[in-house]
């Protein structure tokens, strides 16, 4: 059974692949997978802000989309920043 911290990219599981995107990209960029899907990145052992622009350069590059920092900033967490994912990818966010 599926938990809440497994990143299967099936949506059957419960997490959907903008979050399995975002985690991924969090993983890679930091070296390590220890942290929550809540957690602020910015209070995550080894993040920074420069990793940030790392990650979201990942997640642009994924998703083939222009997006923000800002977007980063403003959702520090993976699934602030998935959903706020979901949203762009939607036309709703205009940051």
């Amino acid at each position: 059974m599926a938990s809440d911290t497994d990143t299967d990219p099936d949506t059957s599981s419960g997490i959907d692949t903008g979050t399995v995107l975002v985690r991924d990209a969090w993983a890679r960029v930091l070296k390590h997978g220890d942290f929550t899907n809540d957690d602020d990145f910015f209070l995550v052992t080894g993040a920074h802000s420069l990793l940030a622009a790392h990650i979201m350069a990942d997640v642009c590059a994924a998703t083939g989309q222009r997006l923000s920092l800002r977007l980063f900033f403003d959702n520090p967490t993976v699934n602030g920043l998935a959903a706020a994912l979901a949203d762009t990818t939607h036309g709703e966010n205009r940051s």
